[in-house]
């Protein structure tokens, strides 16, 4: 009875303790599939996260694509605006500076116009033979004015005639060294020598303005296009230098605007 007892017993402890290991591998197993399911959806979760940050960095891209494609194109319309600007403006103060002494006073014109009518008369008056004089001596052929010499040296470089036109502001600056247009003609003979890649020679023009002639309205200018020939030259620190000088001295202004752009391309 006692040993049936003790089996009993020892039977009965057996089975609760398998019964209790299978409880504990059923809930580790259970623990672990809720794990599993946990990370998978944490998963799932992040690589939603993942795709809707793609999808929008995506967008941020495109949309900074947009923005830059439209800042290129109002930088070129800038670029362009400010150059035909800046010719006009250059255009209409060669005009001017040659107008200028075609506008005189009324009084002036008649009493110019009077000593051209006596000049005429006298002329035509000569012209007759007198009975009492031989042979006289015949009249030297006109002699250009400042205004009209410099008009031609003018003409010639705007019509991109650039080998003509140096030769005629030489003409121009030999017979008038103190004229009105002296900073012009050098300013312009230093266009026509960076037209034809002269780089050296249209730099000792350039800086001829920049060293006699800094009070000058053409100095921006001049520093514009000594700029261009140091980087026609090779010398890209110097082209930088002189076009961020430009920017500093002359701010807000087309020729300003002109040194900004061409920095962007050194």
């Amino acid at each position: 009875m006692n040993l049936r007892h003790t089996q009993t017993v020892t039977t009965h402890r057996s089975l609760y303790g398998r019964a209790f290991r299978v409880s504990v591998a059923i809930t580790l197993l259970t623990a672990v599939a809720a794990a599993q399911t946990a990370f998978s959806q944490s998963s799932n979760d992040a690589m939603s996260l993942l795709l809707d940050q793609n999808r929008q960095l995506q967008a941020e891209i495109q949309a900074l694509r947009g923005q830059l494609d439209e800042q290129g194109f109002e930088i070129k319309k800038l670029q362009r605006d400010s150059l035909n600007r800046y010719t006009d403006v250059d255009q209409r103060l060669s005009d001017l500076e040659v107008a200028a002494p075609q506008t005189a006073p009324p009084a002036t014109a008649q009493r110019a116009q009077g000593r051209t009518s006596a000049v005429n008369q006298a002329s035509s008056q000569s012209s007759q033979p007198s009975p009492n004089a031989s042979t006289r001596p015949s009249l030297q052929p006109a002699v250009l004015s400042e205004q009209q010499l410099y008009q031609m040296a003018y003409d010639s470089v705007i019509n991109s005639h650039f080998e003509r036109s140096i030769a005629e502001f030489d003409q121009y600056l030999g017979q008038y060294p103190e004229g009105r247009f002296v900073t012009n003609a050098h300013y312009w003979k230093g266009q026509a020598y960076l037209y034809l890649e002269r780089f050296e020679e249209a730099r000792s023009a350039y800086e001829i303005i920049l060293e006699q002639y800094a009070d000058s309205s053409k100095l921006p200018d001049a520093m514009y296009g000594l700029g261009l020939a140091y980087q026609g030259m090779g010398n890209i620190q110097r082209a930088r230098q002189m076009l961020n000088d430009i920017k500093r001295r002359f701010p807000n202004t087309g020729v300003a605007n002109l040194a900004d752009t061409r920095l962007l391309s050194l």
